[in-house]
């Protein structure tokens, strides 16, 4: 058996520059061409992952934008509002005025006719007052009385 194996010890140099040729064509035609594939793919996925970070920061500073941008419109509304409302409680405090003011004048009018009027019906009262109690109490006396 030894002998046997003696014999047949040149073929291990063949079997093993038959390995190392296989080998180098499995690593020429095999595994760089799918090694390559593969960088190429850790390189894509690398870039992708890249422009995906650089469009979640660019997302982030719009969206922080559009925060900034409905904050200040917010605030310009409510100072257009509050501004608006002043100017609306003025003006109904300059109407409130003015209908005051002239409701006053008719007020102090109408009292001065009133005033006017009510003396001329005193007047006329003190005018007629006489005759009508001349002429009351030719009726109950039942006879003719003297002014």
């Amino acid at each position: 058996m030894l002998e046997e194996i003696v014999k047949n010890l040149w073929h291990i140099p063949i079997l093993m520059a038959m390995i190392l040729v296989y080998g180098f064509l499995l690593n020429r035609v095999l595994f760089r061409p799918v090694l390559r594939v593969l960088d190429d793919r850790k390189g894509r996925i690398r870039e992708a992952g890249a422009l995906s970070e650089q469009s979640r920061e660019s997302l982030k500073q719009r969206f922080a934008d559009y925060e900034q941008a409905v904050l200040e419109a917010h605030r310009k509304g409510t100072h257009i509002k509050e501004e608006a409302r002043g100017q609306a409680y003025a003006y109904r405090s300059q109407v409130l005025g003015a209908m005051k003011a002239e409701m006053d004048a008719e007020i102090r009018k109408t009292e001065a006719e009133l005033k006017v009027s009510t003396e001329a019906i005193k007047r006329e009262l003190d005018a007629t007052t006489p005759d009508l109690v001349k002429i009351m109490t030719s009726k109950i006396l039942g006879r003719e009385v003297a002014p």
